[in-house]
């Protein structure tokens, strides 16, 4: 279940850019390189955080994906779930040990680039529909 929900919010902030099609929204679009730019912030917090705590004490610092969604969601919760599949299993475990910067990286890269594709269209919308 947690590569389930990995996807929808990688793709739910992908999806985010296509607020640019909409004339009377084009502001909103504009603070997606920020929520892009903030994301990366956090990854760098986060390796600063995993740098700390190797300094300290001799060991990553940093949380993992499993360490966090406990935290949040407590024991039992359904990203933790099992699915019928061993080897499903298997990669949402290796998913769940990563550490959280990779997620952020993942979810700045699909703001990004959802920001510049769905930028993309709607310049070539507008151009289409523009009086020359």
């Amino acid at each position: 279940m947690a590569l389930l929900f990995l996807f929808v919010l990688l793709a739910l902030a992908w999806s985010l850019g296509a607020v640019q099609l909409w004339p009377r929204m084009r502001r909103v679009g504009d603070a997606l390189p920020w929520l892009g730019g903030a994301l990366g912030v956090a990854v760098a917090a986060c390796v600063v955080l995993g740098l700390a705590g190797l300094m300290q004490h001799g060991g990553w610092g940093s949380p993992s994906i499993d360490r966090v969604v406990h935290h949040a969601l407590g024991e039992g919760n359904l990203v933790m779930r099992r699915t019928d599949w061993a080897w499903l299993n298997r990669v949402s475990n290796i998913y769940l040990q990563l550490d959280v910067a990779w997620t952020l990286v993942a979810l700045c890269v699909a703001v990004l680039h959802g920001w510049g594709f769905w930028a993309g269209l709607a310049m070539r919308g507008r151009a289409r529909t523009s009086p020359r």
